[in-house]
């Protein structure tokens, strides 16, 4: 090889060298976001998973982070501050932290409520049958805040049902219905999908969402339930807001996908959320309306009307948020700005 070609090669060796040492920097300093989810089989897993299967974190330039935990404690954590992202945090169930002095405050909605009675006896079709009947959730998710709102609107309270409250969750709550031990379950949709699957026929779900009952209260067809929350001093930080930008427009583009390809998003975020691909396919499809990300402070009237009247007067919260713990519990904060 003449002198001039080997300079050459020696050129585009080190300029490739050098070209791939910059990428491998570049990537590694991308900005972090660590993110908590509770665990599978959770709806709050199903777009951070997707995100980091499809790439788009590193699309919109961060890592995101994900770390799923048990419902106490995600909640716990995020309201001491040690977790500053819960991806996770249900209005009805965080409004208390609120008021006992937590410095959390919430982004954009993520999920409509929607929760499923799940039973065994097929002569049990409507919710109004589960009169004197035991009921099994985790009572402490604000799932179940706003599933007992629901509940007392049809005529179901603690005097016609034995609550049974428990932390377990998938084959443990579904043991207890197929046992005997309780009579239904309530739980999310995955949780109702994946219960109706392993059922084999014999089990069936109930919707507790009643969109009637809903717009005579609201006038509106659907409830904020599991937004995006994170600490105010944490999202007072300028860097964080653009990263925070970032992840919601992540969070957009996941949703689109999930409604485009419900397929293939089912087959990506499956084990992730422990369900089997054609179980999480059929999720996908029902509630298909399940997801709306949004600004929540587009929504401020209908977490007021939640906070201020129908939580507190249905036992769960101690008492309305005042007009100021409404003003910071639903953030300014624009990210699609």
């Amino acid at each position: 090889m003449n002198p001039f070609r080997k300079r050459l090669h020696r050129l585009v060796a080190a300029l490739t060298f050098s070209l791939a040492a910059a990428g491998a920097h570049a990537q590694a300093e991308l900005p972090r976001l660590p993110v908590t989810v509770f665990g599978a089989p959770s709806q709050s897993v199903w777009i951070p998973s997707l995100i980091q299967h499809l790439g788009l974190d590193r699309k919109h330039g961060f890592e995101l982070v994900v770390t799923q935990k048990p419902s106490k404690v995600a909640y716990t954590d995020f309201a001491t501050g040690n977790d500053p992202v819960c991806y996770c945090a249900a209005i009805a169930a965080v409004a208390r932290f609120k008021q006992q002095g937590a410095d959390i405050t919430l982004l954009w909605n993520i999920f409509n409520f929607e929760t499923d009675v799940v039973v065994r006896d097929p002569a049990l079709k409507s919710l109004e049958q589960l009169r004197g009947k035991t009921l099994q959730t985790d009572t402490i998710t604000g799932s179940w805040a706003l599933s007992r709102w629901f509940l007392q609107a049809r005529g179901l309270d603690e005097s016609t049902l034995t609550i049974q409250s428990t932390s377990a969750r998938g084959a443990g709550a579904l043991a207890e219905l197929q046992l005997g031990r309780v009579d239904a379950l309530l739980v999310n949709p995955t949780e109702s999908a994946a219960a109706v699957a392993q059922g084999r026929g014999e089990l069936h779900a109930i919707p507790v969402f009643d969109q009637t009952v809903w717009q005579q209260v609201s006038g509106t067809d659907f409830v904020p339930s599991i937004t995006l929350g994170v600490a105010s001093s944490w999202i007072e930080d300028p860097a964080n807001q653009d990263l925070a930008r970032r992840f919601y427009a992540a969070n957009r583009e996941a949703a689109a996908f999930i409604r485009e390809q419900p397929a293939e998003a089912a087959r990506l975020v499956a084990q992730d959320s422990r369900l089997d691909p054609e179980s999480m396919e059929s999720v996908l499809r029902r509630y298909r309306d399940l997801i709306r990300i949004e600004p929540l402070r587009r929504h401020l009237d209908t977490v007021a009307l939640l906070t201020q009247k129908l939580l507190p007067e249905g036992g769960q919260l101690p008492r309305p948020l005042t007009d100021a713990e409404l003003d910071t519990f639903v953030s300014t904060f624009d990210p699609e700005m």
